[in-house]
């Protein structure tokens, strides 16, 4: 909104209206989504065989990553370190940290929802 100077018609400035307060809900994380990100992080380290990674659930990228860390010998154990999911519509995106013994990375997920059904898109851990 334009208001005027005192004392200096021909000047005005700018008072941005107030923003309104966003309401924060807290919504839950269904639970289909934590279990297809673990699935695919025991997967990705050897703790699952990569035949628990359906294509009902996973999406082709997904198995074929998993696929490839498995055939370059990435087995060794890993903690979970933290987990943070944004959720969309009928969407969400996943993301946190690993450690693997004293190197630390990071992994990254993309779900989409579709017929009241979780699949993962992508998946990718960084190496």
């Amino acid at each position: 909104m334009l208001v005027p100077i005192p004392g200096f018609a021909h000047l005005l400035y700018l008072v941005p209206d107030p923003l309104p307060q966003a309401i924060h809900a807290r919504t839950e994380v269904p639970r289909e989504v934590s279990v297809l990100v673990r699935v695919a992080l025991d997967s990705a380290f050897g703790l699952r065989p990569i035949a628990h990674l359906t294509p009902k659930l996973f999406d082709a990228p997904v198995r074929a990553h998993v696929s490839a860390r498995r055939r370059l010998g990435f087995t060794e154990s890993a903690d979970l370190l933290s987990c943070h999911v944004q959720l969309g519509e009928k969407s969400a995106e996943v993301c946190g940290g690993i450690s693997m013994g004293v190197r630390r990375t990071a992994y990254a997920a993309r779900l989409a929802e579709s017929g009241g059904m979780w699949r993962m898109l992508n998946f990718r851990v960084l190496s």
